[in-house]
């Protein structure tokens, strides 16, 4: 086993999304270790990458599993076709992804809008996944009809600046000391790639449209069908995130769903893996243990 994080490539050879089919998406991904397979899914934001949104956990668990760290389609440095975007294009390219490396029984860990990436696959594909664990998401939240009631902090817009990015990454991250210069370096490279702003503005677009649109909403909403879901899933979250708050989000999710374990993390933001790592990585390798 070993904690180096090599990269990798793959082609994921069909994403459906909302218009049309894609073929031949370039893939990007990290990985490291030796086991069952772990799926990492980072959440949204400029510059968001496998890498980037999991950089603290890879190593932990790499020394039980093999563990990768999937670039989705339109992030990092895998590739950003101009096509119009939804959570399930997301889902889709995630789903291409894992047949590509001809992965079984996967166990999944996501952290915001990643989180619910990782359970639609789970609802979608039942067969394949082992085990979720979904980190501070209020993607999630709204799809089984929460509303954060107005105590969600606004997330900053990413304006094509490094300044804009940083006012970003502090409010998804209370800990502004691991909000280093090379992490706001590597995030800023990737949110400049060709086909990175256009991909969050068709998500943009696809968020306002799921307002109006009963169709899409249907595919988005997974209220019912998470409450018959039997595969082992767990809730971690920051008491102090501001971007989806605990309080009416987390705790709305653990009364919806009070069989499913929930660990609140104290101190913590919005991205648990990052602010407190040690404690966060401690509760995946628990988890994942039973």
């Amino acid at each position: 086993m070993s904690d180096i994080i090599q990269s990798g490539w793959v082609v994921v050879p069909q994403v459906q999304a909302m218009h049309e089919t894609v073929y031949g998406i370039k893939t990007h991904y990290v990985h490291a270790g030796d086991g069952d397979p772990v799926i990492l899914v980072h959440g949204g934001g400029p510059g968001a990458s496998g890498r980037a949104g999991w950089a603290n956990t890879i190593p932990a668990l790499s020394r039980r599993f093999h563990v990768y760290a999937v670039d989705l389609i339109g992030y990092g440095y895998t590739d950003k076709p101009f096509i119009e975007y939804s959570f399930q294009t997301l889902v889709n390219h995630l789903a291409g992804f894992i047949d590509a490396l001809n992965l079984k029984q996967v166990r999944l860990v996501g952290n915001s809008q990643g989180a619910y990436i990782a359970i639609k696959y789970t609802l979608d594909y039942p067969s394949r996944v082992k085990q979720v664990a979904l980190i501070s998401t209020g993607t999630l939240a709204k799809a089984v009809g929460l509303d954060d009631q107005g105590r969600a902090t606004p997330l900053p817009r990413f304006d094509g600046t490094k300044e804009s990015l940083r006012q970003f990454l502090c409010t998804i991250v209370n800990d502004t000391s691991k909000i280093t210069d090379e992490l706001v370096e590597s995030r800023f490279a990737v949110a400049t790639l060709p086909g990175h702003r256009e991909m969050h503005e068709s998500l943009e677009r696809y968020r306002r449209m799921l307002a109006e649109n009963p169709n899409q909403r249907q595919v988005y909403e997974v209220g019912e069908r998470l409450a018959k879901l039997t595969i082992p899933w767990c809730l971690i979250w920051g008491r102090d995130d501001r971007s989806a708050p605990l309080d009416p989000l987390g705790y709305g999710l653990h009364k919806l769903y009070p069989h499913v374990p929930f660990y609140v993390v104290d101190g913590s933001g919005h991205q648990v893996q990052n602010d407190k790592p040690e404690e966060c990585n401690r509760i995946l390798l628990e988890f994942f243990s039973t």
